[in-house]
């Protein structure tokens, strides 16, 4: 598995006060169609944070069941990883570690509505699933990175992790 490191401060290990953990999912169906999941105007992949004990795997079917609906069995492997150690984050004087796993999985299996089960954070923010087409993935990326802040950041993870897909 290929890991993506970026440690702008040159923070060593030692330095790191809590690491979170998250996983992703590149979900592609037989048409080549991703599955996005969009929240407070920022399109991601399915996935979200690793609980404590709770395996690499474990976290990616549990998340993919509560953002999608769909039930997925099986034991996955991550196929790249981004790490980034972040000075000062979320508080000044509190440097963190944050992992993420990028999975490809193909399914045909559509996303349910009435199976998701949203945080209250996900309710907040206008959550919707969609299916783009991968081939139109990387301009709809770019045309929606001015509407978040935050979507330039994630837009180059999401580019990243679809460049080392296999």
């Amino acid at each position: 598995m290929k890991t993506k490191i970026f440690n702008y401060n040159k923070l060593a290990e030692e330095e790191i006060h809590d690491k979170v953990i998250r996983v992703k999912a590149i979900m592609l169906n037989q048409n080549n169609d991703v599955l996005i999941v969009e929240a407070f105007n920022t399109p991601q992949f399915p996935g979200g944070h690793v609980l404590p004990k709770e395996t690499l795997n474990a976290a990616l079917l549990r998340e993919i069941k509560e953002e999608t609906g769909i039930t997925l069995k099986g034991s996955y492997k991550p196929f790249y990883n981004i790490k980034y150690f972040l000075k000062d984050y979320p508080t000044k004087g509190h440097n963190r570690a944050l992992e993420i796993y990028y999975y490809q999985i193909n399914t045909d299996l559509i996303y349910d509505l009435k199976k998701i089960k949203l945080d209250k954070q996900e309710q907040k923010g206008g959550f919707k699933l969609t299916y783009i087409p991968l081939a139109y993935l990387k301009k709809y990326l770019k045309i929606n990175v001015k509407r978040n802040k935050f979507n330039k950041i994630v837009n180059r993870e999401m580019f990243l992790a679809l460049k080392n897909m296999k």
